[in-house]
């Protein structure tokens, strides 16, 4: 097993994290290979750590970094009808143009605006 997946392990297995002090000793390596593999967690978005201090020392508490769904990227060019915003085109609501509070919302804006 890669020194990086064995640092990840131990990281993933503290639910509250792991000191970067510690966690070097753990692993049994030397510190600066420690910071390297650390720093390039953090890079790959892997971990994260936020600094501490604990008996007077000044360290890094690194914690698994829970995996975000990725946010969908929106086409907003599906809103647009001959280059003009159309707020209707993506609206899920079922009612007439004259019944939608959100759209007259959108209008009193737009007058609002001018």
């Amino acid at each position: 097993m890669e020194i990086e997946e064995t640092v990840l392990k131990l990281i993933k297995s503290r639910k509250k994290g792991i000191l970067q002090n510690e966690l070097w000793k753990k692993a049994e390596i030397d510190r600066r290979k420690c910071s390297r593999i650390v720093d390039k967690l953090e890079k790959e978005g892997k971990i994260v750590r936020e600094r501490e201090s604990t008996r007077g020392t000044r360290t890094y508490r690194i914690m698994f970094a829970e995996k975000k769904e990725k946010e969908k990227v929106r086409d907003f060019k599906l809103l647009l009808v001959k280059d003009i915003f159309a707020p209707c085109t993506g609206c899920a609501l079922e009612c007439t143009p004259e019944q939608c509070i959100p759209l007259s919302e959108w209008v009193f804006h737009l007058i609002e605006e001018q």
